[in-house]
């Protein structure tokens, strides 16, 4: 892909030239690119891939039909120098959130108010993190983590004398409802 800055002679063009480039306008920019390949997809793998992409390209449609997410999608977008809140938003919907730690060290089960840790990340932002404890096939607790400094925590809020055996769960969630898990077992 080549851009094409301050050149008079190529100013308002776009379209094919020939069978090989394609010129296109983005922004203020205009981008030449390989003409693209038009065969038609049967692919199970490029079917749902397509699928998504429709549904991010909805997602972003209807999230910027509102202000106050049409602000903060434009506001990150040239925070990064992406092309545009469209954009920004396409790509939140396609980028699940990441759970990369869960630090349970400081849980004994032997007193409430005990911290678990929980390190999420995710291309613009995690709204929710949900936590719950259980033992088998009993919730022992479950509630919502609270974003201290770059790092959701957990206060217990219940007893768990069985810690041997119990499970963590952490449930990650983004603007666009996008949901991922991760499992500890104590």
């Amino acid at each position: 892909m080549a851009k094409i800055k301050d050149n008079l002679a190529m100013q308002g063009i776009s379209g094919k030239l020939g069978n090989q480039v394609v010129y296109r306008r983005v922004g203020d920019k205009i981008i030449v690119v390989a003409k693209p390949c038009r065969k038609p997809t049967t692919h199970p793998t490029l079917i749902s891939q397509n699928n998504r992409f429709r549904l991010a390209s909805t997602y972003a449609k209807n999230a910027l039909q509102d202000p106050v997410l049409k602000d903060l999608y434009t506001a990150e977008a040239k925070r990064r120098g992406v092309i545009n809140a469209y954009n920004m938003a396409v790509s939140d919907y396609l980028k699940t959130p990441e759970i990369s730690h869960i630090n349970a060290e400081a849980y004994t089960g032997t007193q409430k108010g005990e911290l678990i840790a929980i390190e999420v990340s995710d291309n613009f932002k995690v709204v929710q993190v949900k936590v719950t404890i259980s033992h088998g096939e009993e919730t022992v607790e479950e509630g919502n983590a609270i974003l201290t400094a770059d790092i959701w925590q957990y206060a217990t809020t219940a007893l768990n004398p069985a810690l041997s055996g119990s499970k963590i769960v952490v449930t990650a969630l983004d603007r666009p409802n996008n949901r991922v898990a991760k499992e500890i077992v104590l």
